[in-house]
Order: structure tokens, then sequence, then C-alpha cells
């Protein structure tokens, strides 16, 4: 059989397959926090768990496949960044980072050529003009590409790194690196790849840290970390000054039992993924929980050991799923008359 009676045989395949799909099914409404009657503030949207996730994604994967060449699947999502409305996914499994430009219907991943000590990625930052970081847990450093991911430019924290994990960078500029094993936090200058200063120590104290995994940025340059064997969020200043921190061990609600993401939405309310509990809770000023969303699971909205969440400028919010090979996607809903700061 030809290559052209290949696609033709496959297109006629999908189609059926899409005609069968047609039938009238009853949908059920997407959950919701908090539930009806009460006003929704997080929405779920949907989900990725790859190419054909993304518009005109599938026409071209039934190609590819006929052709004998294949997009890859989700396998272990983890980091998350998105710039420019384009989602980037790191695949620790894979170890590949996928790229979702869903405007326009288009995926692709990197790198596609073998790069020394790209390993086993865990985070990722992106810049608006395309630079993209990613953090190598196995090789110990942080990898720099360039043109959003379609050109290799080196690599940073080498012999300064432990085991590098989340990634953000903050509005003055700086590449904030989270180290799990050192439980500090380091920054860097995006461009030259200098180490700026190291923050905080391991330990238990109000400047300590224990197995840190995530870091996120406020708008105004606040620092908030997933310090996630002290079963708390640190709150660090711009200059790198504590100024306190929230949550403890426990099982119940404002409780963390294994924080591994933080967030931050357009309002400043702070995201907290928590791997255990299969939820994510939402913070306000001084530390007060708001509202949880989630729950164990593999339907709409549930998680099976969340891993990473980051919130793009519409408010909405990515959250990766690994172990349900998928990153899910919800929507904040804020109120006009409701205050920046008060209850999502």
């Amino acid at each position: 059989m030809t290559g052209a009676a290949h696609i033709a045989r496959a297109l006629m395949l999908a189609l059926g397959l899409s005609a069968c799909a047609s039938a009238p099914r009853v949908l059920e409404p997407a959950p919701a926090w908090p539930p009806a009657p009460a006003t929704a503030r997080i929405q779920f949207i949907d989900s990725l768990s790859g190419p054909e996730d993304v518009g005109r994604g599938m026409l071209r994967r039934i190609i590819r496949t006929a052709r004998g060449r294949h997009l890859p699947s989700l396998g272990k999502p983890h980091g998350l960044a998105v710039a420019s409305g384009i989602l980037y996914v790191a695949d620790s499994h894979l170890a590949i980072v996928h790229v979702f430009d869903r405007a326009k219907g288009r995926y692709r991943y990197f790198p596609k050529r073998p790069v020394d000590g790209f390993r086993r990625p865990i985070g990722v930052a992106v810049t608006e003009s395309g630079r993209v970081f990613v953090s190598d847990a196995e090789s110990a450093r942080v990898h720099v590409f360039e043109a959003g991911g379609k050109r290799y430019g080196g690599a940073l924290g080498e012999g300064l790194l432990e085991r590098p994990t989340g990634l953000a960078l903050s509005p003055d500029g700086r590449l904030l690196v989270v180290d799990t094993v050192a439980s500090t936090l380091l920054a860097f200058d995006p461009e030259s790849g200098a180490h700026l200063t190291t923050i905080g120590r391991s330990g238990k104290g109000a400047d300590g840290f224990h197995y840190p995994t995530d870091v996120a940025v406020a708008a105004d340059g606040t620092i908030y970390v997933a310090d996630t064997l002290n079963f708390r969020v640190q709150v660090i200043a711009p200059d790198g000054g504590f100024l306190g921190h929230f949550g403890a061990a426990g099982d119940a609600p404002g409780y963390f039992s294994r924080p591994k993401a933080v967030a931050v939405d357009g309002d400043g309310h702070l995201y907290a993924v928590d791997a255990l509990f299969d939820n994510v809770q939402v913070y306000g000023p001084g530390g007060k929980l708001l509202l949880a969303f989630g729950g164990p699971g593999s339907g709409p909205g549930q998680f099976w050991l969340p891993s990473a969440i980051t919130i793009d400028h519409l408010n909405r919010i990515y959250i990766s799923d690994p172990h349900n090979g998928r990153v899910q996607v919800f929507e904040y809903l804020p109120e006009d008359t409701v205050s920046k700061g008060e209850a999502p």
C-alpha cells in the first residue's frame, strides 16, 4: 500500500470514528468551586494530554502516524510556564519539554536532538522574548534554550546546584531557582548566568527551608516558596528578607501534607498545590485560607499527586497531574465588585 493510501485510510478511519462519536450525549456540567448555589470562583475548563488537544493537532497526528512519524503524548508532566499564550510543559519521563500553542492549533517539543545533561527536566520558566530555562534535577544544572526552545544556549548553575527544581522569573529580572537538596533559593542573572545571591538555609527556623520544591513571584516582587517538608509556604521580600510563613502539618483545611507547588493570580491570591491532599488551597492576605478545589481521582478537576501550577495573565490556571498523564486547565473567575485581595 502506498503512503498516500495509508494516509487516506487513516483519515477515513478517523472520520468514521468522529461520526460515531457525534451521537447525542448528555454533557455533565463542568466542575466549579465553591459548588452551587454559591458563586463559582474556580471553573474547570479542560485538560491536555497530547498533541490532539490543540485543535488541528488531531489531523496532523493522524497524518504523521500514517507516515510513521509519531508525536509524543504527555508522559509525566511536571514544571509549567506560559509566555505569549504558549504553554510549556517539562516532562520528566520523556525528558522533553512539550509546547502547546492552542491559539494557533500547534504542538511541538524540544530538544529533538540529544543535549548533554538533559536527563530529568523538572521546572521551566520562559521570558516573553522566548528564552526558556529548564531545571534538570539529575544533572544539577539549569538548561537554557533560545527562540522558544528551538536552539540550545548552554547551562547555568553547574557546580553550584545540587538538585534544582522549581523556577520563577522575578519582576526585577532575576531567575530564581529552588535547590531542593541544599534547601536554598538561588538567584541568577538570566542574561549572563551569573549567580547573584543565595536566600535561606537548611532548617526549620524563620529563615529556613526543608526540601523546598517550588517558587512563585507576585507582581509586587513578593516571593513565595513551597517549603515542602516544613509543611508551610515561606513569604520573602524582593530583597530576600523573610516576611513570615503560613501553614503547618495537618489534615484539616489550611494545613499541609505535602505542599509541592505555588502560583499567584492576577488579584494576588496564593495557590498552593498539595500532592497528598490531591487539591489546591487558595490563600489571601496573611495566609488566610479562602477556598480549596480538586480532590483525588481521574475525572475532571480531580488529581493524582499533582506536582506543578502556573497562572497566565488571563487568570487561567494550569496544573500538572502527572500520574493521570495530563495538565488540567481551570479559570479564576473574579467579580468586579470584589476588592482585590478578598476571597476569590
